[in-house]
Order: structure tokens, then C-alpha cells, then sequence
């Protein structure tokens, strides 16, 4: 698993020079340099040329670094060459329907020597979703899913909203788990950064449902995904409890014990154990 911190990741539109230094200075773990959806076509090639430039801004202000490619065969190619340039910490893949598009990225990158270039899945369609167990566990280079809540929202005819983004939602969690990935994301609209109220009750219910970090799209929404995703002092106040609780447990030959009136047995000392290494 990375080593990498993916408590909040934001977007940089790549043909903007002005937003890269900016976007350093803020407190997101992960800058985002985009050559998709948040750059026009006229200047798909004036961003692929910035990403040396900004890379090295970003990586001289100690920040990780992504690059989002197209998944778009006339552009792909020269997303690739731009970005495997650079060395980026990840790569950001839009729009996975499958693993072939995974396998194929991540064989650039190893005939282009990028071993410590890491891949996250974008799942933004239906045929996505049903092929997101797959797409998990379709190369080891692919570390993290993500639920692309506005493109699928759009492909299902739906608002992006809990009600809708629930069970996606809960999918994408369950198949980053069976492959060992970090599940990213939350049920929601990632548009949603004027009402920041709003936006922070959607990433704690969705926190909730097993994801450890989020996309941004401005800065206002990166103290929430950062102080949601990280176990609060009194959550590892607590998990060391049980974890002291238990040591003290086996050392008395027993299986489990309470604490606080709960049972502690394994899955609540695995959770606790989880806990303190993601903080």
C-alpha cells in the first residue's frame, strides 16, 4: 500500500499557471494537475507543456503530485509522454470501464521506467460500476477507486445526492476492499464548495461508509475532507484503549474482554489497529 497521504486530493485546471503556486500553498495532501474535464480542447496542449513546469513548483513546495490523462485514444498517448515526463507521484484515470485500460497505463509507465508512478481509477459509469471488482484487482500499480459522482450521476439520469450516490457509493468501497485498495470519495456532489456546511455533513456520513480521503475542486473543501478523514484524539485515545485492553487479554489466556461495557474481539481490535496506522 502507498505511503502516500490521500485524506484530500485537489484539482488544478493545467493550462492555468497562476492556480499552481496557489494551490501549493494550501493544505491538501495531493495536487491534482488536470489535462481532462477542467481544460479546453484549444488548450490541451499548452497544459501537457506546463506539467514540467508545475510539477517542479509543486515538488519544491514539498507537495504530491498527480496528473489527470484523458481516456480518450486521439489524446491518451500524448497525456502519457507529457505526464511520465514529469515522474508525477500518480496518475489519475478518468472514465475506467475495464482493465484494459489500467493494464495499458501501467505498461507505459514500466516500459518508461515510472516504478514509483501509482495509478487511481476514476469509476464514472455504469458499465464502470459493474466492472469495478475487476478493475481493482487489474494490476498492482492501481492503488486507490474513486466514484466520479457528477459524470456517473449524468450517465444514470440522476442528481448527484445521498439518496441516489448511496449504493454506487457503497460498491466502490467493496470493491477497493476485496483488492486491498483505498477506497476514495464520498456520496455527493464535488461542485458542492459554496455551502461548505452542506459539503461536510456528506463527507462524514460518507466517511463513515469505509472511504479514507476525497476529491476537491476548490480549496474551501480541503479542511473538511483533511479533519474528516483523520482520526480524531479522542478516536485514538480510545484505540489505544482497546488495544491495550486486548494485550492484556491474551496475556491472561483469554479471547475477548470488555471495555466500557462492549465486547472487544477481533474485528473491534483490527478496526482500533487500522486506526492508529492511518493516523
Amino acid at each position: 500500500m502507498t505511503s502516500l497521504r490521500l485524506r484530500s486530493l485537489l484539482y488544478v485546471p493545467g493550462h492555468l499557471e497562476a492556480l499552481v503556486a496557489k494551490a501549493g500553498k494550501t493544505e491538501t495532501d495531493v495536487v491534482i494537475l488536470d489535462l481532462e474535464d477542467a481544460v479546453p480542447l484549444s488548450k490541451k496542449d499548452k497544459a501537457r507543456q506546463r506539467l514540467s513546469q508545475s510539477t517542479a513548483i509543486l515538488f519544491e513546495m514539498g507537495k504530491s503530485v498527480a496528473v489527470r490523462i484523458n481516456n480518450d485514444d486521439a489524446m491518451v498517448e500524448d497525456d502519457l509522454e507529457a505526464a511520465a515526463a514529469v515522474r508525477p507521484d500518480l496518475l489519475i484515470l478518468p472514465k475506467v470501464e475495464s482493465q484494459a485500460f489500467v493494464r495499458q497505463v501501467a505498461q507505459f509507465l514500466h516500459h518508461e521506467g515510472c516504478s514509483d508512478t501509482s495509478l487511481v481509477a476514476l469509476i464514472e459509469t455504469p458499465i464502470g460500476l459493474v466492472n469495478a471488482v475487476e478493475i481493482a484487482a487489474s494490476h498492482d500499480k492501481l492503488i486507490a477507486l474513486n466514484l466520479g459522482t457528477e459524470d456517473f450521476s449524468l450517465e444514470m439520469g440522476m442528481e448527484p445526492e445521498w439518496d441516489g450516490l448511496l449504493y454506487p457509493s457503497q460498491q466502490i468501497v467493496i470493491a477497493a476492499r476485496s483488492a486491498n485498495k483505498i477506497p476514495l470519495g464520498y456520496a455527493g456532489s464535488i461542485a458542492n464548495f459554496g455551502n461548505i456546511e452542506a459539503f461536510e455533513t456528506i463527507v462524514h456520513r460518507s466517511a463513515k461508509l469505509g472511504f479514507e480521503g476525497g476529491f476537491a475542486i476548490h480549496p474551501n473543501q480541503i479542511h473538511t475532507l483533511n479533519s474528516v478523514f483523520t482520526p480524531s484524539e479522542n478516536d485514538r485515545m480510545q484505540a489505544q484503549r482497546i488495544i491495550k485492553a486486548a494485550e492484556q487479554s491474551f496475556e491472561q489466556g483469554l479471547g475477548a474482554v470488555s471495555l466500557d461495557n462492549n465486547m472487544i474481539d477481533r474485528p473491534v481490535i483490527e478496526r482500533a489497529r487500522r486506526l492508529l496506522n492511518r493516523s
